[in-house]
């Protein structure tokens, strides 16, 4: 079992965000960050900053009859209860986070293919003004995210992670519900529920995948 390595695979573009507030396409450009393990000041600065606008986002949701299913997360909690057991991955645009993951620091076995491994993102937060106000795409409008693609720039470092990792870009996590859409639109092969973790749904990027996937988003992995 391979562990994550400090060596970056290079961006082939330079990773971008599209920021809603100009006129199309209105890029921004973004910093990818690999923090050590936990990085327990940095989860402190990010929860500090998210938790109050993470309260507004769910009564939006709620204004709009729906739930924010991450409504309970607490980034000082989440990667800091395992000491070195993971690596925080930082996405970040004019002085503040916009995205954050947790990624394992050890591979996990592959669910597609059998005797190989993947890299496994624990948790997956993008900034709650990031999020689309509702979330359901059927209904009007509310509030635009402030920026978009930040999940998908995520994804394309945990891609280059997994390359270094000799993982071949493979990649595994499970979702929240209101997530399972997004990794499917991102390409990643939907395994189903997990019976063993909350029955939650299992997605992977068998080899491959996620460079043709991210490559036609226009994305570097």
């Amino acid at each position: 079992m391979n562990s994550l390595p400090n060596t970056p695979r290079p961006f082939n573009p330079p990773p971008r965000l599209i920021d809603t507030r100009l006129p199309p396409p209105g890029y921004a450009p973004v910093t990818l960050s690999r923090g050590g393990p936990n990085a327990p000041a940095a989860l402190d600065a990010i929860e500090r900053v998210w938790a109050p606008e993470r309260a507004l986002l769910a009564d939006e949701l709620r204004a709009c009859g729906e739930v924010l299913e991450s409504a309970h997360w607490n980034w000082r909690n989440k990667a800091a209860r395992q000491p070195d057991w993971h690596t925080l991955v930082t996405v970040e645009c004019e002085g503040q986070v916009q995205g954050v993951m947790a990624v394992e620091n050890l591979l996990r076995p592959s669910r597609l293919t059998s005797g190989a491994w993947v890299l496994y993102l624990d948790y997956v937060e993008i900034a709650p003004w990031n999020v689309r106000v509702p979330l359901d795409r059927a209904k009007p409008v509310v509030r635009e995210p402030r920026f978009t693609r930040v999940g998908t720039a995520l994804l394309g470092e945990a891609v280059r992670m997994s390359f270094g990792a000799t993982a071949s870009g493979r990649v595994g996590l499970h979702s929240l519900p209101q997530s399972e859409d997004f990794y499917s639109r991102c390409g990643m092969t939907r395994i189903g529920p997990d019976p063993n973790y909350y029955n939650l749904v299992c997605f992977e990027y068998a080899e491959g995948a996620g460079v043709t996937a991210l490559t036609a988003l226009e994305l570097s992995a």
